[in-house]
């Protein structure tokens, strides 16, 4: 069974005109009531797109048999509504003194911007001049830019055609007890400024004491305020009430206790990794150094080398206790767990490429030449055929090759490639290790 609609019976003849009088009209067509357009002459249709639920005939008002034809249907019509300026209907002799004799039910709705009276009735507007009258405008807007309206929907749609077709209603209602129409005057800014009570009826409260755009309502406040999402988009936050803003923040914010565990488990292997580093680069550099580089390079490189090696043993233990504190600059670098696991992972990549490639296979050149001149102890004597065997580091310190070391060399026909395959797997072992530990905190 169809449930009849509130205004199922209502006769409605619009004129023609912007958004706001079509708005109006389709509000009422919506409810069930019988909407007629008048358009003029020559018009293709509604360019407002509100005509949903209407009819429409083209009249010429300013012809006589023209004006005839809208008295007809006036006549006939509960609500008859126009969005023209003050006087307009008055010269085409169908003002609502004239309607009204004909049909003394008649309910005659003027929408217009500043009113029929006034200063202003006879002036042009828009919605942007109708908000900045009623004061609206003045408390839109961030803080410390200008004023901006939020289209043209506050001033147009909300304060006139919806006030209007508010008006119409309780028009009709009033005439189910007199019997009579009257004539509804709403105009843009005083509607306007009804939707703006709430501004002015709380202006004492303190809700709105900061200027614009620092108070709760305006953009001040980060739990009502809108945000850019990673994906282009923005996302509207209203958290106003405590319980829903502590719902906010646990889902914007891990369990704390999980954080905490998250916290040590991300600090250690932040730490162990910085320590994985300066164990991959600290073979290769001092190899390089001592088999390639003059003494005086071996101090500026022996120095350098510390130096990087403690900087990068303190950043390690310097980004753990800001992981750990959960300190202000972990949140503006991102969440813990980036900055200790992907930092710690590169550096320790780049340091293991670098040991890959840089344990020398033989010296670059001879470096006897850079060796002092010096007694040579009773080992065994160091032979120009020995130089570039693998261990000339220790050659080259001490002056003579050490046996243990001049056996390997002959019994390992490819030694570098051994120590590079026994380093990978001790420090795999390493890793699997603390990897398993942290696992099981």
């Amino acid at each position: 069974m169809r449930v009849p609609m509130a205004l199922q019976g209502v006769s409605v003849v619009e004129l023609a005109g912007l958004a706001p009088g079509p708005f109006c009209g389709m509000v009422l067509a919506d409810f069930g009531a019988q909407v007629v357009r008048v358009d003029r002459p020559g018009t293709h249709g509604d360019l407002s797109r509100m005509a949903r639920g209407k009819r429409s005939l083209a009249v010429d008002l300013k012809q006589p048999r023209g004006a005839a034809v809208l008295r007809s249907l006036c006549a006939r019509a509960d609500v008859v509504l126009e969005s023209f300026r003050p006087g307009v209907m008055e010269k085409l002799q169908l003002s609502p003194e004239i309607l009204q004799r004909e049909n003394p039910k008649l309910i005659y709705a003027r929408l217009s911007g500043f009113g029929q009276s006034g200063r202003f009735s006879r002036v042009a507007g828009h919605d942007i001049n109708y908000l900045a009258l009623s004061g609206v405008l003045s408390r839109i807007g961030r803080s410390g830019e200008a004023p901006y309206a939020p289209l043209n929907l506050l001033a147009d749609f909300g304060g006139g055609g919806l006030m209007c077709a508010l008006g119409i209603l309780m028009a009709l209602f009033e005439r189910t007890r007199s019997g009579k129409g009257q004539v509804v005057d709403a105009n843009m800014v005083e509607g306007t400024a009804y939707l703006g009570s709430f501004l002015w009826k709380t202006q004492q409260t303190g809700l709105w004491g900061q200027p614009r755009g620092q108070n709760m309502l305006d953009g001040g406040a980060p739990f009502y305020a809108t945000y850019r999402t990673a994906d282009g988009g923005f996302m509207a936050v209203g958290a106003l009430e405590p319980q829903f803003y502590e719902l906010l923040l646990r889902a914007l914010i891990a369990d704390p206790r999980k954080k905490l565990i998250w916290a040590i488990s991300v600090t250690m292997i932040g730490v162990v990794l910085f320590d994985f580093a300066a164990d991959f680069i600290d073979g290769p550099i001092k190899a390089y150094l001592f088999d390639v580089c003059t003494h005086r390079d071996k101090e500026r490189g022996l120095h350098y080398h510390a130096l990087f090696t403690g900087l990068g043993g303190a950043l390690g233990y310097v980004l753990g206790a800001i992981d750990w504190a959960h300190l202000e600059l972990g949140r503006l670098l991102g969440t813990e767990f980036q900055v200790m696991f992907f930092f710690s992972s590169s550096v320790l990549t780049l340091c293991f490429i670098i040991h890959l490639f840089s344990i020398p296979e033989a010296p670059l050149r001879d470096v006897a030449k850079d060796i002092p001149p010096q007694q040579a102890p009773q080992d065994l004597a160091l032979s120009s055929d020995r130089m570039y065997e693998y261990g000339s580091i220790e050659k080259v310190k001490n002056g003579y090759v050490h046996p243990e070391l001049a056996l390997q060399g002959e019994k390992n026909k490819n030694p570098a490639g051994q120590v590079k395959m026994q380093l990978l797997f001790y420090y795999l072992r390493k890793n699997i290790l603390v990897l398993a530990f942290c696992s099981d905190i």
